[in-house]
């Protein structure tokens, strides 16, 4: 297999063997081709962890005890009324089936949760201003509230929009926050600014930040070299883009 996003037929084969639901000589096969294939293998794990927490089975059970709950308060009057139930559950099972598809995450951005780490910010009694609102929300954005921290910064990068403190610390909460497309713009300006305290971790951010969006010519693009903090770490992600 190559690295790029898993395709379904290979999705619903994995599916299919976790679940059970291939023929012996099917099941074979399969067996055969994980034998051979480290990256179908590393595959075929994590949707069997997916497939397990959806717990399809359980979906079933919990609906016919249900059924049988009512058979015994009254409210149902024929004890094989819990049939109607496990239509029921055969149809949330398919909806749950299919949405570990349309719900899987991208092979970059399984990538970027697998090394990203959100800055831990400023000490607060040693952050860079005096100012209690920026201290205010820097208590936030440690507690992990980078929405919230966002919002208070925002006021204070409106009438400092050139101050490096701030603009680093509101794409850092950005971009833990989820808001990739947010972050870019900020990170870019710093990456470029080599006078900035903040401008190799700007730079790596921004990498990361490439790699959640899909911008895979744009972070292979950066280069790490010489950097003894990021370099290996980049050169470990770009093999695997």
């Amino acid at each position: 297999m190559s690295n790029s996003a898993l395709d379904r037929p290979t999705f619903e084969a994995i599916e299919a063997y976790v679940l059970d639901r291939m023929s012996a000589n099917e099941r074979a096969v399969f067996e055969q081709r994980l034998t051979g294939d480290a990256v179908l293998r590393a595959e075929m794990e994590l949707e069997q962890e997916n497939i397990h927490a959806v717990e399809l089975g359980g979906v079933t059970r919990m609906l016919k005890s249900i059924a049988a709950e009512e058979v015994a308060s009254g409210k149902s009057t024929a004890q094989g009324n819990w049939k109607q139930y496990l239509k029921y559950a055969a149809v949330v099972a398919i909806i749950l089936s299919g949405s570990l598809w349309l719900l899987r995450p991208s092979a970059n951005e399984r990538l970027f949760a697998e090394h990203f780490a959100a800055d831990p910010g400023l000490p607060v009694t040693m952050s860079a201003t005096h100012d209690h609102a920026f201290q205010d929300a820097m208590v936030s954005y440690k507690e992990g509230k980078y929405a919230e921290a966002r919002n208070k910064w925002g006021p204070l990068l409106q009438a400092e929009p050139i101050n490096d403190t701030l603009r680093y610390y509101v794409a850092s909460a950005s971009l833990a926050d989820g808001d990739a497309a947010a972050a870019v713009p900020l990170f870019e300006g710093l990456a470029e600014e080599p006078i900035s305290a903040f401008s190799d971790k700007s730079r790596w951010f921004l990498f990361l930040a490439y790699v959640k969006t899909g911008e895979v010519a744009k972070a292979k693009a950066i280069s790490f070299d010489g950097d003894p903090t990021y370099a290996e770490r980049v050169r470990a992600i770009k093999a695997e883009l």
